[in-house]
Parts: C-alpha cells; sequence; structure tokens
C-alpha cells in the first residue's frame, strides 16, 4: 500500500491505474477499478494454493499507510487447476517490455531461431524470457551464457524449478520485465543444451520432459505471474510477430560482417536469423561424416595458429587424428557447441591425442570453430 500511495502521490498525470497489474509486487497485483477512487488488489498465499481479493477505496489504502486501520475484507478464492486442456493458440514467447519483442510461435522451426537468437543476447548479461504453450502452460526461462533456470508457473502437474549443480552455492540477479530484480541459485541452472530442448517440449506439450530434473517450487516472486493467463498479457500489447524476422530479435545481436567463405579469420558468432539453422531432426553422422568433421576441425585449428601437429617418424598425421576425434566429437560434439565447460574438456581430449603437439585453442575457441567446421 506504501508503494501505491507513493504512485499515487508522485508527480505527473499521465499513469497507469485501469488495469488489473497496474501496481505489482512479487506477492500480488491490483488496480482501480471504478475510474474514481476504488481499487482491487488480488494476493497469493506463499504456496500458491489460494488467491485472496480485496476491494478498497482510496481513503482506505492511505489509512491503512498511515496505521489508522490494519484490517480489510477479502475474498479467498482457491486456485484450481485442471487436469485437460485444450489448445486455444499458437504458443507465444516473450523477451521484453516492447510490443516487438514478442512472438506467437508457429513451427517449431520458428521457435528454434528465436531461442537461439535470445541464448546469442544473453551471452553478456542474464536476460529473462516468457513462454505460454499452446494449452496456456507458462513458464519464466532465465538465460546467461550456456546455461538457463526453467520455472514452470502453470501446468497440468503444478509448479517445477529446473535443478542442476546442487553443490553451486552461489546466485546471480536479472531484472525482470516489470523491473524487478529476481535472484537466480546457479543450483537451478541447466545446460543450454537440454534447456533448449525442453523449451520446445514446452511450447508443444506443456511439460519439460526427461532430460530436466524438477523440484516442485518457484520463487514467490513469480507466483504472481500465473495469475495473467496469455490472452490477458496478449490484451495489454500490440498483436506479436508471427515471423522472427518481424519481430525485435534481428536488432538483438548484430548481424556478422560479410566474409570470403572459409576464412579461417571469421570468429563471428552465427546470427540464426541470417544463416540457416541445421535441420532439426536428422539421422546420427556416420563414421565417415564424423571423421570428416574431424579433418575440417583440425584444418580450422591449424589455420587460426590454435593447433600444432607433432613432428618426427612414427607420429600419425592429420588423418589419423581426425579419425581418432570423430569418437569425441561422437559423444560429445553436439554439447560442447552449446556448453562451455564441456568445450573446455573436449579441448583438453584433444591436446591429449597422440599427433598432437600444442593445442592453443581454449574452450571458447573450440566452440566457434566446432559450428563452423560441422558442415561440409
Amino acid at each position: 500500500m506504501r508503494a501505491v500511495v507513493a504512485y499515487l502521490d508522485a508527480p505527473g498525470t499521465d499513469k497507469l491505474l485501469d488495469a488489473e497489474d497496474a501496481f505489482h509486487d512479487e506477492c500480488g497485483h491490483g488496480g482501480r477499478i471504478d475510474g474514481v477512487s476504488r481499487y482491487r488488489f488480488a494476493y497469493l498465499t506463499p504456496d500458491g494454493a489460494y488467491r485472496w481479493v480485496i476491494t478498497i477505496d482510496e481513503h482506505e489504502i492511505r489509512a491503512i499507510v498511515d496505521g489508522l486501520q490494519i484490517e480489510a475484507e477479502g475474498e479467498r478464492f482457491e486456485v484450481v487447476r485442471t487436469n485437460a486442456r485444450q489448445p486455444t493458440g499458437a504458443p507465444l514467447l516473450i523477451w521484453g517490455a516492447y510490443n516487438d519483442d514478442a512472438l506467437l510461435v508457429q513451427s517449431l522451426d520458428d521457435l528454434t531461431i528465436a531461442l537461439d537468437t535470445l541464448r546469442v543476447y544473453a551471452l553478456d548479461k542474464p536476460r529473462i524470457v516468457r513462454m505460454w504453450s499452446s494449452s496456456d502452460d507458462q513458464l519464466v526461462a532465465v538465460m546467461w551464457r550456456d546455461h538457463c533456470a526453467l520455472y514452470v508457473i502453470e501446468s497440468v502437474d503444478g509448479y517445477a524449478t529446473s535443478t542442476g549443480d546442487h553443490r553451486r552455492t552461489d546466485s546471480f540477479e536479472v531484472t525482470d520485465h516489470d523491473g524487478l530484480a529476481l535472484v537466480v541459485p546457479w543450483a537451478d541452472c541447466v545446460a543450454w543444451g537440454p534447456a533448449s530442448r525442453a523449451l520446445g517440449r514446452f511450447a508443444a506439450h506443456g511439460e519439460l520432459g526427461p532430460e530436466i530434473a524438477i523440484e516442485g517450487r518457484i520463487p514467490s516472486q513469480l507466483l504472481m505471474h500465473g495469475e495473467l493467463d496469455r490472452q490477458a498479457v496478449l490484451a495489454m500489447r500490440a498483436e506479436p510477430a508471427r515471423d522472427p524476422r518481424r519481430s525485435s530479435l534481428p536488432r538483438l545481436i548484430p548481424v556478422p560482417a560479410a566474409v570470403e567463405p572459409g576464412d579461417p579469420t571469421d570468429r563471428t558468432l552465427r546470427n540464426p536469423l541470417t544463416e540457416p539453422m541445421p535441420p532439426l531432426s536428422r539421422e546420427p553422422p556416420s563414421a565417415a561424416e564424423l571423421t570428416a568433421w574431424g579433418y575440417r576441425l583440425l584444418q580450422l585449428l591449424l589455420a587460426q595458429g590454435l593447433l600444432e601437429l607433432g613432428r618426427g617418424p612414427g607420429v600419425p598425421g592429420i588423418d589419423e587424428i581426425a579419425y581418432h576425434l570423430s569418437g569425441l566429437l561422437q559423444a560429445h560434439g553436439d554439447e560442447a557447441e552449446h556448453v562451455v565447460e564441456t568445450a573446455d574438456w573436449l579441448a583438453n581430449e584433444l591436446g591429449r591425442i597422440r599427433g598432437v603437439g600444442k593445442l592453443f585453442a581454449t574452450g571458447g575457441d573450440l566452440q566457434l570453430a566446432l559450428r563452423r567446421s560441422r558442415a561440409g
């Protein structure tokens, strides 16, 4: 109530008051309902099982702030989750406060392009993404670098939080779309590869799938998001784009400068909006294809001065090294493209292959080389 009064008394006449979330906090939201002085606020209990709705006049709000009133009548409602819901529209993705920071997902290809772009956008600092499935299930994803925390706010199975390395006790802070700070424990974060697949599954089916370990909890600050379904959110914004290229996504990351094909000095990240995506489903690569990938990777590292081959009698040549590298690529190549820790490990293993003299590439260097050398 103090925040409400402070906003009402702040200078300026162009204020948003007549909306159900004109005022919001981690425990509730509300707004003016009669255009004059009557307000309605909804509060969720900490476990998310009940919602209290309080209708109150402005003079009562001020009396509460002044300590002259300590009670207000409210009505309690049980928060009911149905066991079966029918699809009601296209999945919705929102990554910002502006109208074009949203996408009505028309295909898995479009969703993959959007998520890939947002992942690159989150390399410099944490970013928040909200998603609604075709059946109005809802989650919040916090992306940073090669990791992502997933918070399921609304689903048939209830709340859920992704779980990663429980040994980590540190955290980081991100600002949500309402300007509020959210503290994200690193223990909630999982690698981007599994997280991106889980996001695709959630958009279509409203659940994260077996790759993501979860716990039945979410931060209390996110409880209130469940009060706003997709239709309520859409009513507050202009019609979202249906094509990623017509949204704000093209402005989030720079378009790579033009370079000659195969130029080993090109170390820019792939822009998902300007370069074709790899097939979403493909047959596992054959041994020959993996060896060819290994050969291209070695040639690229040599051209960039990040690799030196051993010399002398009996030292394997590049073809044999590529053959041994193919096994590592089969088991860890895909994950290493998305997870720095895996790329660091793969770089260490590559440096130990017989025939490799010196490897100067870091995990980050190897990630870029893996992406550029994958396609023949």
